[in-house]
């Protein structure tokens, strides 16, 4: 039985996402949902930093991780965001209990 991996993304941006950004991440967000592997995709704010977005997803394993990574709305999203980008902090984590 394949092992669920969960990421947990911290992206730091420059300033609170506008409108335009919320739609692009938006689309992101339903696209990835809709990934044969994804088992969870969903985006947080931080309360004391609107800048701050926590993206926490779990896929059924390493291989829908991978794929999710190469899909073109994943990349598409990269392009767009990486000039907003402060830091993005990747924590890939597994369920022991």
């Amino acid at each position: 039985m394949p092992t669920p991996i969960t990421l947990i993304a911290t992206l730091t941006l420059h300033r609170a996402p506008d409108a335009l950004q919320l739609e692009g991440l938006e689309k992101l967000v339903n696209a990835s949902r809709a990934e044969a592997g994804c088992l969870q995709y969903d985006l947080h704010q931080q309360h004391s930093a609107d800048n701050v977005l926590v993206m926490i997803e779990q896929w059924l394993d390493a291989e829908a991780l991978a794929a999710h990574q190469a899909t073109a709305h994943y990349r598409a999203f990269g392009a767009a965001f990486n000039a907003q980008l402060v830091s993005v902090e990747l924590n890939h984590l597994r369920r022991i209990i």
